[in-house]
């Protein structure tokens, strides 16, 4: 294949530079200096060479380029004359990044490596031109969490001269913030001369040219905030509960703007917030409510003279206040207009299903309509919104009655009040509500942990312990092959009851590169660079699924050889995640997922380890650039439209990750999320469930946390009483790779597949007597891991099931060569009589079974079920 540059990476270019534009939010626009008329400017700080196209970790992307804002400037014809001190600055950058790069070129967990951080020196003096611009550029990844510290969260001392002595200096000052998380603007109140503030984000391979095209209004600003921007940090409820190995949820549903809005706390810049060079003007053309939901109609005018533009109208109700705590409002729906011209209008219509406004009442585990006057709200930002209409319900509805699954031992919730109470409105459209007029209410049929079922073609010693076991005789499928089960011959059960234990358990977890394996990103042999593929059992035509990361693009090798050919995989890097948001667009997420599924397709990638959807719980989290939101609705409609576009070619799935409550990176491995049940089901779940129901996603990603004591991994409420009872998931379920969660205890709860495949020999020691393991010489193996928990490589010899004793009569033979470090304990087995010598370098060692054949057979198949549907799906 030739090194070109193909149509596909053209096309997807394009449409990467599209959604950049409409992510990138106008935060403030003093004396309307943007758009710039006159192209000549002075360019300042290391983010105009070193523009960050997105966060560090498994969530890098491959590109074959990416344009910087320098260069995205230059290719729009501005003229830079600050070219001379970007160029010295770039040589001081580029030698401190060699030198932090060298010292981890031999780290095996460098790709998890906090990300390079550099620092900018004080501009001594400034270029002549009209117009200043000052770039300021974060970064941040995967394992580690943001810190409110100059240099991260806040701006550094010098930044803080630069941005003030630019806004002074010239008669335009701009400043540009390439971060991927929100960051504390007090600042502003120290630079009253600033003009013009562009939240740019981190916008992937094509950051400079959709900048660009912004500052000289060749496109219009139209992105709007995916989280609430503080004054300060300390205003965030989670400030002091963030970041520890055990964070409680105090906040309970109080999270983002549902705290600011209830609370009477003033943000710096509200949710849903950002300007555009246009003006629009809403009106409420229609409004119609009854039991079954809300149907509103509102008509967008470009009221501006000058610039075409988009609006997104949003909509929120305000629920009435009871003893349930209840945010003042949430948002309910939202539309983005297509590009209107100067005086054109467009009408955007909403239909709002009344079970919507459902929330969780915890007294009596259920979902429910709170009875009293609901107020629906509509504007372009939640605190920009006026009243267009209410309606009285008459009393509680219970629409769904659930089990209690997810209370913590002491709800740690202490915000279950709001301060700011609802006004009365008049002189807008009054409905009444009928509780008589709703359906009865749903009651959920739970599957119960303590129940197991096994599949059996023959009758024999079955392994497991401590469940009740119901066992269903089948028929016998020896020799028959996957396309066998494809055809109609044979049924799944039939087929998972004629594996043999190995059979199963290589299904249930990944298959290990043999030549290849890290931590993060290397574990497939089928497609370089991809994360991991499934097991494969060739006898029985059972093919590899492989996986690749995101999700801001395809995550495999760009550049490698096979056959002798070399072959050109680069993928396009798309947005963050956040940013990607910050477009408010559904179809256009639509058609960024369309478009990564046209490079699964090509690179051979069968499974997007994406979208990442987890809740902004908290600004400084590590990894919130990866995912959408503060508010579950948002981030679950983006995640289901992205999950639409990829799944809309055939074959093709995409994961939904991290599940659940992995909001923080720091002691993600082993810490506990204590999360009250409401704030649970109404905020940590419902991005989930929205994504879910809409998306129908193949795969779901458990995360490597605890929830209320139990890893996510191994949380049979989740995994299976709400994923496959509540909410009819049909895909599977697989771990984040090397999850501390225990394989036996995944399997049962529901976690179907483990990755990258490290724990075979666990699950054979549980479900059967499994010897120790050799190699081609005859030595025991050693197996090499990573100790996510204590952060270093442990080896371990697999000697499995079995125990060293003299009087065992399960004989194994050992190689003992002048190497071994067995030597020392040659002797010890001879004269305990646990050892006979065979020859010079071979023993014969005399041993037991350990008695700890705990795991189901049922577990295994369960799970094997769940994966070969799966592969049905994909690969047939």
């Amino acid at each position: 294949m030739e090194n070109v540059i193909s149509q596909r990476e053209l096309e997807n270019k394009e449409l990467a530079k599209t959604a950049a534009e409409e992510a990138i939010v106008l935060l403030q626009n003093k004396n309307n200096t943007l758009p710039l008329r006159n192209k000549t400017v002075a360019l300042y700080g290391h983010g105009a060479f070193a523009t960050v196209k997105g966060g560090s970790g498994s969530g890098d992307v491959n590109q074959r380029n990416m344009v910087n804002i320098l260069t995205g400037l230059e290719d729009q014809k501005f003229d830079i004359v600050s070219k001379p001190w970007l160029a010295r600055l770039q040589r001081y950058y580029q030698k401190e990044k060699n030198i932090y790069t060298d010292k981890l070129k031999d780290d095996p967990m460098s790709l998890l490596a906090p990300a390079f951080s550099f620092k900018d020196p004080e501009i001594g003096e400034f270029d002549e031109a009209n117009t200043g611009i000052y770039v300021v550029s974060r970064t941040s990844g995967e394992n580690y969490d943001r810190r409110n510290h100059k240099g991260d969260y806040k701006l550094t001392d010098n930044e803080l001269s630069n941005i003030k002595r630019l806004s002074e200096y010239y008669t335009n000052s701009i400043l540009l913030l390439n971060v991927g998380g929100v960051m504390d603007m007090s600042f502003i109140d120290e630079c009253p001369m600033l003009d013009s503030i562009v939240l740019v984000s981190q916008l992937g391979m094509t950051t400079g040219d959709a900048i660009a095209e912004i500052l000289d209004g060749v496109k219009t600003p139209s992105g709007k905030l995916s989280d609430t921007w503080a004054d300060e940090y300390e205003n965030y409820p989670t400030s002091e509960n963030f970041g520890m190995s055990n964070p409680e949820y105090i906040e309970g549903n109080y999270v983002g703007y549902r705290y600011f809005d209830s609370f009477n706390v003033k943000p710096r810049y509200e949710f849903g917030f950002g300007l555009s060079y246009a003006k629009f003007f809403i009106k409420t053309q229609k409004v119609n409510v009854n039991e079954k939901r809300i149907r509103l109609q509102a008509e967008v005018e470009n009221t501006s003279e000058h610039f075409s533009g988009q609006e997104t109208v949003q909509v929120y109700v305000s629920k009435p206040q009871t003893d349930i705590p209840t945010p003042y409002q949430d948002l309910v729906a939202y539309n983005k207009t297509s590009n209107l011209r100067p005086k054109a209008r467009q009408t955007v219509t909403f239909d709002i299903d009344i079970a919507d406004l459902k929330v969780f009442d915890t007294e009596i585990s259920s979902y429910v309509l709170v009875p009293g006057t609901y107020l629906v709200r509509m504007g372009n930002s939640s605190r920009q919104t006026e009243v267009v209409a209410s309606f009285k319900l008459d009393e509680k509805v219970v629409l769904e009655k659930v089990n209690d699954l997810l209370e913590p031992r002491i709800d740690p919730t202490t915000l279950t009040k709001n301060q700011v109470h609802l006004k009365q409105v008049s002189g807008v459209p009054f409905f009444i509500l009928k509780a008589a007029n709703f359906p009865e209410t749903k009651f959920i049929q739970y599957q119960e942990e303590s129940d197991v079922t096994t599949f059996v073609d023959k009758q024999e010693n079955l392994p497991g312990k401590g469940y009740d076991e119901v066992i269903e005789d089948v028929r016998n499928a020896t020799g028959k092959t996957l396309n066998d089960v494809y055809d109609g011959d044979v049924e799944l059960a039939e087929f998972v009851a004629s594996l043999s234990e190995q059979q199963l358990v290589n299904l249930v977890e990944g298959q290990m590169s043999e030549k290849h394996n890290g931590i993060v990103g290397i574990s497939s042999d089928l497609v370089p660079g991809a994360a991991g593929q499934t097991g494969t059992i060739k006898s029985r035509r059972v093919p590899s699924v492989v996986m690749a990361d995101g999700p801001a693009g395809v995550r495999v090798e760009p550049v490698f050889e096979r056959k002798g050919q070399k072959i050109y995989h680069y993928a396009t890097a798309w947005p963050i995640g956040t940013a990607l948001a910050q477009t408010w667009n559904k179809d256009l997420i639509e058609k960024v997922g369309f478009a990564i599924g046209t490079e699964m397709k090509e690179f051979g990638v069968d499974l997007w380890l994406a979208p990442g959807m987890n809740i902004h719980r908290d600004p400084l989290g590590g990894r919130n650039f990866e995912y959408f939101s503060e508010d579950p609705y948002l981030s679950g409609t983006m995640a289901a439209f992205e999950t639409k576009g990829v799944q809309a070619h055939p074959k093709l799935g995409v994961t939904l990750k991290h599940f659940l409550g992995n909001n923080q990176e720091s002691h993600r491995n082993y810490g506990n999320s204590v999360i009250g049940e409401q704030a649970l089901r109404e905020i940590y779940l419902r991005n989930f469930g929205i994504a879910i129901k809409f998306g129908r996603p193949v795969a779901i990603m458990s995360a490597y946390n605890r929830v209320n004591g139990i890893f996510s991994g191994a949380n049979f409420a989740t995994l299976t009483n709400i994923l496959r009872d509540e909410w009819h998931f049909k895909g599977i379920v697989m771990t984040d790779w090397f999850s501390s969660a225990d394989p036996k205890k995944s399997m049962h709860a529901g976690n179907d597949l483990i990755m990258p495949g490290d724990s075979k020999s666990e699950l054979m020691s549980a479900i059967t007597d499994f010897g120790p393991e050799f190699d081609e010489q005859g030595n025991i193996k050693v197996k090499r891991s990573y100790d996510m928990l204590k952060k270093e490589f442990t080896t371990k010899e697999l000697w499995n099931d079995f125990t060293i004793d003299p009087d065992g009569d399960v004989i194994v033979k050992l190689r003992i060569d002048a190497e071994s470090h067995f030597n020392d304990q040659v002797k010890d087995w001879i004269y305990n009589g646990a050892g006979q010598i065979v020859d010079k370098e071979h023993i014969l060692l005399s041993g037991k079974w350990k008695q700890n054949n705990d795991l189901y057979l049922g577990d295994l198949q369960k799970s094997a079920i769940n994966i070969l549907r799966v592969i049905l799906k994909l690969k047939y």
